[in-house]
């Protein structure tokens, strides 16, 4: 079985929106790029393909499941090595996809796997996400914010709320803890008048019923933002560490 069936599967599996071909191919040649690159940088633990399929583009492309924007502004904040925006990217093509992160290897990395990929949609950034979060061209600007930053709750609302528009959404990949995250940040989350609207959790599935690997509860956290942003916010990130809201 050739690897765009592989992955075809296991987005099925997954529950995930079917795509053509040509996005299959993208998403797959994205994973040779990255393995490629990861010879020489460490971008992923993952580097077994059907691990990958799972792991990062079924668990990136989960919010289609529940959300497929159709037009608008997404920011991916600490991107890493592209996950999720650049598989949603792939998947949405008419969405302006930013994706920020603080390690310029990485966006080096990233802007060369964009034009080998003729994504024409998406736009990186090099820079701390606290800092970035003061930019008036970024600050209350993006419709939708994504993270998969392993940054606790009530320490990424900090970082990430700054660029959410007032009525659009910050959706947080969290792992299967999120209920307890979210009761210890009620204050940073009144801070930025914002709120949970609701959370999805799921099982990564390998579309192996037989099969014996272990399954990973992930869940999306949706926060609506009612109101612009606060002038004091975000503090410094010592600040935001050291004393989280």
């Amino acid at each position: 079985m050739d690897e765009t069936m592989i992955l075809r599967e296991i987005l099925d599996a997954n529950k995930i929106p079917s795509f053509d071909e040509s996005v299959l191919s993208k998403l797959v040649t994205f994973f040779g790029l990255v393995i490629e690159k990861n010879k020489v940088m460490n971008l992923t633990a993952i580097t077994d393909f059907k691990d990958f399929c799972v792991k990062h583009f079924a668990d990136s492309l989960s919010l289609l499941k529940i959300l497929k924007p159709s037009s608008g502004k997404i920011i991916d904040v600490g991107t890493g090595a592209g996950f999720p925006g650049i598989p949603l990217a792939i998947c949405c093509p008419d969405v302006s996809f930013t994706l920020l992160d603080s390690l310029k290897k990485r966006v080096d990395f990233l802007n060369d796997a964009v034009a080998e990929l003729g994504l024409k949609n998406v736009t990186l950034m090099h820079g701390r996400a606290e800092e970035a979060g003061r930019d008036e061209s970024l600050r209350d600007t993006f419709d939708i914010c994504v993270s998969r930053a392993v940054a606790n709750l009530s320490t990424l609302v900090e970082y990430v709320l700054p660029f959410v528009k007032p009525s659009g959404t910050f959706v947080a990949y969290k792992g299967p803890n999120s209920a307890s995250e979210i009761a210890l940040c009620s204050n940073a989350l009144k801070v930025f008048s914002a709120r949970v609207d609701h959370l999805n959790s799921f099982e990564l599935n390998y579309g192996d019923p037989d099969g014996e690997e272990e399954k990973s509860v992930r869940t999306l956290l949706f926060i609506t933002k009612d109101k612009p942003t606060p002038k004091a916010y975000p503090r410094s990130a010592a600040k935001i560490q050291k004393c989280p809201l």
